[in-house]
Order: structure tokens, then C-alpha cells, then sequence
């Protein structure tokens, strides 16, 4: 009977901290993709240095050498684009998916300003943790 009872106790600890540990987890992923996001900001201006102007291909950034490979292909989790370039300003995105729960999506500019959120139903929403 004491070992029921033990196994009961545990088995609520469990069920409160579950959510709690998938909203860390994707804390976690919105941090990684903010720090994806700020190495192509980084790639992004030393491109502008060598060509004076900025680029909507990732790939021209990772064959220059100046961006990881990993994060041209993305992850399971963000998909990375500069959809917008020009001599002046550019803006990159990390845009959530294989997820059903959370979406959204992140940008940084040519100021290496983060914006944007990750929303759930029924849960606060995420921003990356550094700004």
C-alpha cells in the first residue's frame, strides 16, 4: 500500500512539471534560432563589407564562408530565409515548423534588432531570451 501511494505522489509530480518542461524546451529552441538569426546578421555584415550591398541568398554566405552550413539547411524545428536585401537593409527570418502546438515566427534587420514571438494556445508567448 505504501508503495502505492509512493507511485501516486510521483506520478502527480510528473504530471505538474510536463508542461513546464515543454515550454523550457521550446524556450530553448527560440534561443537557438535567435542565436541562428544573429549569425547570419553577423554574415550579413561582413558580406556588405566586401560587396556593398546585402544578400537574399544564404547560400552566397556560406560559400564566402562567413555562415555554417547547418544553418542554411536549417533544423527541424526553424527554417531560415532573408526575404528581403538590398544595398541598405535586409531582414532574416526563422520561421517555426514540425510543430502542431507552437508557431510563429522571428526576424532580425539589419541592426541586429530581434523581433517576433511563438504562440500556443493557452500559453504565454516566447521571445528569445536575449535581446
Amino acid at each position: 500500500m505504501e508503495v502505492l501511494v509512493v507511485l501516486a505522489v510521483i506520478g502527480v509530480f510528473v504530471s505538474m512539471s510536463v508542461p513546464s518542461f515543454r515550454r523550457s524546451m521550446e524556450q530553448s529552441r527560440a534561443d537557438i534560432a535567435g542565436a541562428n538569426l544573429r549569425a547570419v546578421w553577423s554574415a550579413q555584415r561582413i558580406y556588405w563589407l566586401e560587396h556593398r550591398c546585402y544578400t537574399t541568398d544564404l547560400s552566397a554566405l556560406e560559400s564566402s564562408g562567413l555562415l555554417d552550413s547547418a544553418i542554411i539547411s536549417g533544423t527541424p524545428q526553424y527554417a531560415y530565409a532573408v526575404p528581403s536585401a538590398d544595398s541598405s537593409a535586409f531582414t532574416a527570418t526563422a520561421t517555426r515548423r514540425g510543430s502542431t502546438r507552437w508557431s510563429g515566427q522571428f526576424s532580425i534587420d539589419e541592426h541586429g534588432a530581434v523581433s517576433g514571438v511563438l504562440q500556443a494556445p493557452g500559453e504565454p508567448s516566447i521571445v528569445p531570451g536575449f535581446q
